[in-house]
């Protein structure tokens, strides 16, 4: 079969929820799809679920390896993925049964590198029995391109969630440009340099209003609940190497950029204990450092909070003082430590 969509599916202890996620795949009313499975060594019963989809359904293949993490599951896949585009989904997660189609058909009449729509954000409150869904679509909030487009026409999608799920990439783009995941333990936030390489060196981006994919936001075993404090801070130093081995300097991007690690600064702020003040302290001048002091006060883009919170990352108790204001106006929902 000549498949016209290979669906990456890196999977590590969701025996809760990988039914959901393949049976969403499966019943795709486009059926030319491969759906490459990567076990990247569950300890629960995820591997026997995989097997018994297979042997309902041949298209799946499952890949059993020791636990490396999510980069390097989802490497793995790129290498044995045969079709024309990509699909990268989280095994917790599920999707509209027309994604594909629509997508695809998106891709093909537009000639597209990469193909990115609106998504849905789900919750799942069991005791109540009831979901609740918001729709993620950033047409409601800023100007979208409505035709085929490049980074510098949109430049706001660096700020964006990477959400490298509500997409399709046409293989071809990712293996001429070699663009492939850093493999870090765990998730280690891996989705946001991909996300920058292949924003910054397609040359057709098309972005649709529809929303198919379901981004579940309250499993309790994610590993977005426990922040590395070293993870934010290294896929950032990453993005900065793409940018200035490729020459990216467009100030609209920069300038989104940085709202982006502030965004960091937040997360990081507000899941810390005292103890690791000190080294986030040091992370957190080194970035701010690196940002052109001109883009920050001078580009539209950035507000007047993200300006004193630029100010606030100078000196340590500029930071204590940001880190209170956080903490105090914030519901905390995960914790930062340092991983082993």
């Amino acid at each position: 079969m000549d498949y016209k969509i290979s669906v990456i599916i890196p999977v590590y202890n969701v025996e809760q929820y990988i039914a959901q996620c393949l049976e969403s795949i499966l019943n795709q009313s486009l059926k030319e799809i491969e759906i490459i499975c990567i076990n990247d060594g569950s300890k629960d019963t995820s591997k026997t679920i995989l097997e018994e989809y297979q042997k309902k359904d041949n298209r799946i293949v499952i890949i059993n390896k020791s636990n490396a993490g999510y980069g390097a599951a989802c490497n793995s896949g790129l290498r044995l993925a045969r079709g024309k585009y990509i699909s990268i989904i989280e095994s917790d997660d599920f999707i509209d049964k027309d994604m594909f189609k629509e997508l695809f058909n998106l891709a093909e009449e537009n000639n597209t590198d990469i193909v990115k729509s609106a998504y849905y954000e789900y919750i799942e409150e069991e005791q109540e029995q009831i979901s609740k869904i918001v729709k993620i679509n950033w047409s409601e909030q800023y100007n979208m391109p409505k035709e085929v487009f490049e980074i510098a026409d949109c430049t706001q999608l660096v700020y964006f969630h990477p959400s490298i799920w509500s997409c399709i990439y046409k293989k071809e783009f990712l293996d001429k440009n070699n663009i492939h995941f850093v493999e870090a333990q765990g998730a280690g936030w891996v989705d946001n340099p991909f996300q920058i390489q292949t924003l910054c060196s397609a040359k057709r981006i098309l972005y649709t209003d529809k929303a198919y994919y379901y981004y579940r936001l309250n499993n309790p075993s994610s590993s977005s609940n426990i922040v590395d404090i070293y993870n934010p801070f290294d896929r950032s130093d990453e993005v900065h190497y793409f940018l200035e081995a490729n020459n990216f300097d467009d100030k609209n991007l920069l300038a989104h950029l940085y709202k982006r690690e502030m965004s960091y600064i937040h997360i990081v702020l507000s899941g810390i204990e005292d103890n690791l003040l000190d080294l986030a302290s040091e992370k957190i001048s080194k970035m701010v450092e690196r940002m052109d002091k001109n883009i920050i006060y001078e580009n539209e883009y950035i507000n007047d909070y993200e300006k004193w919170v630029y100010e606030s990352c100078l000196s340590k108790e500029g930071l204590k003082t940001l880190m209170e204001h956080i903490k105090n106006n914030n519901n905390r929902n995960h914790s930062v430590i340092v991983k082993e």
